[in-house]
């Protein structure tokens, strides 16, 4: 048995919706962990007077919050959520 992160029950584009959801995560986590950010933990070049690593840090954290934004209005609008308990049906 294999490990069940999204019930069954989901529709097939919300499901594709929120496994997108999933893996962008899954790329922020990893972008954030030792192999990647050392790439990254540089002071020059100062961008927007922030050192390098720190404005990489904001960007990654500024896209993981629009994306949850954007998941957020995007189950207002269309009801569908991944807890069936929350299922006003």
């Amino acid at each position: 048995m294999g490990l069940r992160l999204l019930p069954k029950t989901l529709e097939p584009g919300v499901r594709r919706i929120y496994r997108g959801v999933l893996i962008f995560f899954l790329l922020i986590f990893l972008a954030m962990i030792w192999p990647v950010v050392s790439l990254f933990s540089r002071v020059e070049p100062l961008i927007l007077g922030l050192p390098f690593f720190l404005f990489y840090l904001a960007i990654l954290l500024g896209g993981s919050f629009l994306v949850l934004l954007w998941l957020f209005l995007w189950e207002g609008r269309t009801g569908s959520s991944a807890d069936p308990a929350e299922d006003p049906s």
